[in-house]
């Protein structure tokens, strides 16, 4: 048995953490189904750019209704992983750490198995990627012979560059689903910002660096989520490490994100993963792995406590989020009336839901989560008092087009309903009356099922607010 000797102790001690923390970590697939089971696949080399790509995307989707992303193949690590990958991953991770390529900095044994030993770091295929990275990047950073180290923060700050001049973000691989070996993202040199995350973290850690990656599934503002490494610099702090296209000022702007994650190799018994049955169905992103709520270390957060309408073991918190709602915090309600959430994004628009039969159902009243606990329920009821307004735009940045025919939908009724059909003017302008204290969409389209860049707004003070 390898790491059998004395002095293999801390290797041997390694091996047992992976082991022992290997039970709740897979490597999956997906497919893209309608509601028939027929599979849909669109090959990115097909489309020449993401405008023509996601329009093909919605012609398909007009035709055969929502396309719907399940599971293909779940392979559990306890079943595929081998002794030659974990043997490899042990060396490999304990020669950063005997050998360091950074010279003011040592992490602690409990980082180093957190963050920096990890064959993987999320759902990926899992592989051998230390020595691929150092490779890869050695030349390009400095010459590995003994005594030419760097610091911390410059070693981060020249591996982000070489990565990032080496893999590109491509819009058009958000409709990738699936993870791509550390060959195949080389050989495009493209990726999805999920996918750029992972590389960068393991780039990260194959020169003895502490990182996972920490993401917001989806926006509560607009479409789509972010994904981004994060490296540990000292005992108690992280920095995220964002592309040069993804300003942190905007990204962390008031009402952008719910939630933030990070991801843990270790098992969480506190995280839904564990807590809940396997053949309970859980929302992606809550119930799938363990993670870390971090949401505190980047925005001002709240908690909340809110009535439900029905009822279920778990209730989530959703956004509204490319034509739809998305689930993006959980609490164990146990069929009560009511449910707690901790730790939530401010000024931003919530709809309480539940999972039944695979579906997410609306749970109670949608509401603006103002601060601190200062809530406005938007009940969307046409008995409220009435309210002239003046329409002028979809979402932010997207103006009507003048003599277009547009239909007001009011969420009422666990739904969207519609609720007044509207001629634009010569100047693309509609004015109607509504209740006041409703949450509403203006869509050209005829059907709620099919919005996709469409944002709610409700009315404040004769003002009209897109969330």
């Amino acid at each position: 048995m390898k790491y059998e000797n004395k002095d293999d102790s801390a290797k041997r001690k390694a091996l047992f953490y992976l082991i022992a923390n290997m039970g709740s970590h897979y490597e999956i697939s997906y497919r893209l189904t309608d509601s028939n089971g027929k599979v849909y696949t669109f090959p990115l080399k097909d489309y020449p750019d993401y405008h023509t790509l996601i329009k093909h995307f919605r012609l398909t989707e007009e035709k055969h209704g929502k396309l719907i992303l399940q599971p293909d193949t779940i392979i559990l690590d306890i079943h595929s992983v081998t002794a030659p990958l974990l043997t490899t991953t042990i060396d490999s991770a304990f020669y950063c750490r005997e050998h360091p390529f950074f010279n003011d900095y040592a992490y602690s044994y409990n980082d180093f198995y957190e963050y920096i030993l990890p064959y993987r770091v999320a759902n990926e295929k899992p592989e051998p990627f230390r020595h691929f990275f150092r490779e890869k990047y050695c030349t390009g950073l400095f010459s590995i012979l003994p005594g030419n180290q760097t610091d911390l923060i410059t070693l981060i700050s020249n591996i982000h560059r070489m990565v990032s001049n080496d893999i590109k973000f491509d819009k058009r691989f958000e409709k990738h689903f699936n993870y791509p070996t550390l060959s195949e993202i080389s050989e495009t040199g493209f990726g999805n910002y999920r996918d750029l995350a992972i590389y960068e973290v393991k780039a990260f850690r194959s020169f003895g660096i502490a990182s996972t990656m920490d993401y917001s599934p989806y926006f509560a503002d607009s479409a789509g989520g972010l994904f981004w490494p994060v490296v540990k610099i000292d005992d108690n702090s992280f920095i995220p490490v964002f592309r040069s296209n993804v300003p942190s000022d905007r990204f962390i702007a008031p009402g952008r994100i719910p939630k933030v994650f990070r991801r843990e190799y270790k098992d969480d018994s506190t995280t839904l993963f564990r807590i809940k049955k396997i053949s309970e169905h859980t929302p992606a992103f809550l119930g799938q792995f363990n993670y870390k709520d971090v949401t505190e270390e980047y925005i001002p957060v709240s908690d909340v406590l809110i009535p439900l309408t029905d009822t279920s073991k778990y209730t989530y918190l959703a956004v509204f989020n490319n034509g739809a709602w998305h689930p993006v915090h959980w609490s164990l309600t146990n069929y009560n009336t009511e449910a707690n959430f901790t730790k939530m994004g401010l000024n931003i628009v919530y709809l309480p839901v539940i999972i039944r039969n695979k579906k997410t159902i609306p749970a109670g009243v949608p509401f603006l989560l103002q601060n601190h606990n200062s809530v406005r329920f938007l009940s969307g009821k046409s008995t409220t008092s009435q309210q002239q307004i003046t329409l002028t735009q979809t979402a932010p940045y997207r103006y009507l087009k003048p003599h277009r025919k547009y239909n007001i939908f009011i969420w009422d009724n666990d739904g969207w309903n519609f609720y007044n059909a509207c001629l634009a003017n010569y100047r693309g302008t509609i004015k109607a009356s509504v209740p006041e204290k409703g949450l509403y969409i203006i869509s050209e389209k005829d059907f709620a099922d099919h919005f996709t860049d469409e944002r709610p707004f409700i009315i404040s003070n004769k003002s009209l607010l897109f969330y």
